[in-house]
């Protein structure tokens, strides 16, 4: 189950990086973390997206692939950390609670998105909160997770994550977390097929 989420989660986004046919994915182990993807892409670029504009030329477009593949497999440890996925009611002060640098106040998504909030923020605390880092707002918007922040130190691998995150959350269900894809009709929306289909009530925390 968690090598599969992993892989479709992966595919989705990763469809128009160079070299994402080289993936592999491995085993899963454990980890002080939470159960850890392996994975390997020989040929997948190390660089941004590059996206061809309408006129000519490019522009930047998604974060490179090595590191949105780090930033799910730590999303991934961090949803099957405890068993199966499960986000308590109270997932959002509970974040805040235990990474008050990171979130002066709770995050505000559906319980699907609770994981990725907590991998960007354990990430950013591992390698050291930059200084004068004070995130001042977090959504969604059109179908996505949106984190935004000040900082007046270092702030490039905090800014790598936050945007490795923004970008995952196209292909995560805010409400489940599983793997999920943009809908539209009246609003945009990021839901599995069960959510889509309205085979689930919209809980919190359902998997």
């Amino acid at each position: 189950m968690i090598r599969d989420e992993f892989r479709e989660i992966a595919q989705r986004a990763l469809r128009l990086h160079q070299g994402v046919e080289s993936l592999e994915v491995g085993a899963v182990r454990p980890s002080p973390v939470g159960p850890i993807v392996e994975w390997q892409a020989l040929l997948l670029s190390p660089g941004r997206q590059r996206r061809p504009l309408p006129g000519g030329g490019h522009v930047l477009g998604a974060p490179s692939g090595p590191d949105l593949l780090a930033v799910l497999t730590r999303f991934m440890a961090c949803r099957w950390r405890a068993g199966p996925p499960h986000a308590p009611s109270t997932w959002a002060d509970d974040l805040a609670s235990a990474h008050p640098k990171i979130f002066p106040f709770a995050p505000a998504s559906h319980a699907g998105w609770s994981w990725l909030w907590q991998a960007g923020a354990e990430m950013i605390e591992e390698r050291g909160i930059p200084k004068g880092f004070r995130t001042v707002d977090t959504k969604e918007k059109f179908g996505s997770l949106r984190w935004y922040y000040e900082a007046k130190g270092d702030d490039r691998h905090a800014d790598n994550v936050i945007s490795c995150i923004d970008h995952i959350s196209n292909f995560v269900c805010e409400y489940c977390g599983a793997p999920g894809a943009l809908r539209k009709s009246s609003w945009v929306k990021c839901l599995c097929d069960q959510h889509a289909q309205g085979k689930k009530a919209f809980r919190e925390g359902e998997a």
